[in-house]
């Protein structure tokens, strides 16, 4: 059970990540003295960071014309969803504007690498580790945006930048197969299935054509084989097909999957699936 709950929190988790911090409030910026016109940006709203697939993260900040804005100071806070731990709010750095966007739009850019974005992040104390891939999935990051006018006023913007950590191959995937049921005979598989995220490598999706309640985790193995296993509430031990494929083609992100279980009878139930990720 305690399996079961943990990777339903992991789900929670990511869909959270995803809309926690999303654009659906209007951007009425926030003033230290006297609201005053001016100072609105609008940055990236969501970003995932795959781990171990991420190696820059670019963001793009509109600035409309309007009242002269000196700076834009980026501040950045750490989210451990899993522990409802939160980072202290470290300014990350400072983009000059310089009063450009009282002529015209401006647009500026933010590349942003590991480093910078655990740059000074303590949670509970603690750095986030040197290596990515030891982050848990679900946590995200959150960059906030501050405009310093030229008239010395500081501009807090509603819009933000959330990035949430996720592996690489999370995502939705046409699966088409074949179920082998010893006794009834063959069926084709045609669904559209998500891989959720466990962690780095791994993620757990439906078995076959069963729905809820019989799952499976695909593992990505170093050399792009993959691992094919019992599932966090599947009704029945999975097994890989011996002699036969399981693996995944980095060129084009599709997993080839064979793999059983015993069902009724002691007679095995045999799938062959092939997943092709939906853009």
């Amino acid at each position: 059970m305690k399996k079961v709950i943990k990777y339903s929190l992991t789900l929670f988790s990511i869909a959270l990540t995803l809309f926690m911090f999303s654009g659906c409030l209007e951007n009425d910026d926030l003033t230290t003295e006297n609201a005053l016109e001016g100072g609105m940006v609008t940055p990236t709203g969501n970003i995932p960071y795959k781990l171990g697939a991420t190696p820059t993260v670019a963001i793009t900040i509109d600035i409309p014309k309007g009242p002269a804005i000196s700076t834009i100071e980026v501040y950045n806070t750490y989210y451990d969803n899993a522990d409802t731990l939160v980072s202290d709010e470290v300014l990350m750095t400072t983009i000059d504007v310089a009063g450009a966007n009282t002529s015209d739009d401006v647009e500026k850019s933010l590349t942003l690498t590991y480093d910078d974005l655990k740059k000074d992040i303590l949670v509970d104390g603690a750095a986030l580790p040197a290596d990515e891939l030891e982050l848990a999935i679900g946590n995200a990051w959150e960059l906030k945006y501050v405009s310093v006018m030229s008239d010395g006023r500081k501009v807090i913007n509603n819009s933000t930048t959330n990035i949430g950590v996720a592996n690489q191959y999370a995502g939705t995937y046409q699966v088409d197969g074949i179920f082998h049921h010893p006794t009834a005979g063959d069926r084709p598989i045609n669904e559209e299935k998500f891989l959720t995220p466990i962690d780095a490598y791994t993620c757990w999706t439906t078995l076959g054509d069963l729905g809820a309640g019989y799952d499976i985790t695909i593992k990505v193995e170093s050399d792009n084989s993959v691992t094919v296993g019992t599932g966090p509430s599947a009704a029945y031990e999975i097994q890989m097909s011996p002699g036969e494929v399981n693996a995944l083609d980095p060129a084009t992100g599709v997993f080839t999957l064979h793999y059983f279980y015993v069902g009724s009878g002691g007679l095995n139930r045999v799938i062959e699936e092939t997943y092709t990720p939906i853009p």
